[in-house]
């Protein structure tokens, strides 16, 4: 099954593409970079324990993640 993992969200780039462990579970990861000019904001690897037997699940770990993390690096007081 393809999952599709990239997703833009605030002007930015989300590629959640999980790595498949050895085991066949899904591991998150996210890279997340601007639209404008496709520079690196960061990239997040969770813990190795945090395994999803759903490639779909791991997907949505880590968007929810990055979506989070943009919105409150955007918030302004």
């Amino acid at each position: 099954m393809h999952v599709d993992a990239a997703f833009t969200h605030r002007g930015y780039m989300l590629n959640c593409a999980p790595a498949r462990a050895g085991d066949g579970t899904w591991q998150p990861y996210v890279v997340v970079s601007r639209s404008s000019d496709g520079e690196l904001v960061a990239n997040r690897f969770f813990p190795t324990d945090l395994r999803f037997t759903d490639e779909a699940a791991a997907i949505a770990h880590a968007r929810d993640w990055a979506v989070r993390w943009i919105d409150a690096s955007s918030m302004t007081v």
